[in-house]
């Protein structure tokens, strides 16, 4: 799914690349490397015991994405980026100390495994994968002093649908089925078709290529605005990421051409 993705992004930034060369701008191209998390809501009242029991299961995952954006050139200091992301959003839950016949889940079935003596775990890896659309204002912060470098404040917002969900279990410790890994689809959790998002961070490029490459980082902060799925057991997720490419600024087309 993810390497799929990635190729739909290239398709579309090479559709658009005859256009962008007559726009003052540059392409930004990168890898996303993410962590991610949430918070949980209830679509009944539950008790507060379950709600503490999961605030100590829950926990930060990693994930990988990419994008390919076009920055516009509003003017020296300021740019309005354009492009298309592949977003990797989740969190992990980790369940412990399972005890013999417990349900593990209901598709992998109940504990039969008892060769481990030692402490058992299942790690929940809730993965919310999207085609996201942002678009972003990007202001210069850094002085004139820092010649080859330039820092950035980015904000904006985005809008994204979803490609794939499901939970990906790892069991520790023991084995289920003859498996220690399984991808559970988990047919309740009813994940949203579509978000919303906020983002904002910083970027820092740098120049390494005559007047047209650079490199560039940019942590970012990204905030999905509507629940990730609206089953009884609701996620509002979160993530940090931290981007790391290039970028490309190609030569403008004069319009006698």
């Amino acid at each position: 799914m993810k390497s799929s993705c990635f190729v739909f992004i290239l398709l579309i930034c090479s559709l658009f690349k005859t256009e962008a060369q007559k726009i003052k701008g540059s392409w930004y191209w990168s890898v996303t490397p993410t962590i991610g998390n949430g918070f949980t809501t209830f679509q009944n009242p539950v008790s507060t015991q379950i709600k503490d029991s999961l605030k100590k299961q829950d926990r930060w995952r990693s994930a990988i994405g990419a994008s390919a954006l076009f920055g516009i050139e509003l003017s020296k200091t300021r740019k309005l980026m354009i492009g298309l992301q592949f977003s990797n959003y989740g969190f992990t839950r980790k369940r412990e100390d399972y005890k013999f016949l417990d349900t593990l889940h209901p598709e992998i079935g109940v504990m039969y495994d008892l060769s481990q003596t030692g402490g058992n775990y299942i790690n929940f890896n809730y993965r919310y994968q999207y085609l996201t659309i942002p678009v972003l204002y990007s202001t210069q912060i850094s002085g004139k002093a820092m010649k080859s470098s330039t820092i950035y404040w980015n904000i904006g917002g985005s809008i994204s649908g979803l490609v794939h969900h499901d939970i990906r279990a790892v069991l520790n410790g023991f084995s289920a089925q003859g498996q220690k890994v399984f991808k559970l689809k988990n047919n309740g959790e009813n994940p949203g078709l579509f978000n919303a998002n906020f983002h904002t961070g910083f970027r820092l490029e740098n120049l390494i290529d005559g007047k047209r490459t650079y490199i560039f980082v940019q942590p970012s902060l990204n905030i999905p605005l509507l629940n990730a799925n609206y089953g009884k057991e609701r996620h509002h997720l979160y993530a940090l990421s931290f981007e790391v490419g290039f970028i490309f600024k190609p030569e403008k087309i004069s319009s006698k051409e």
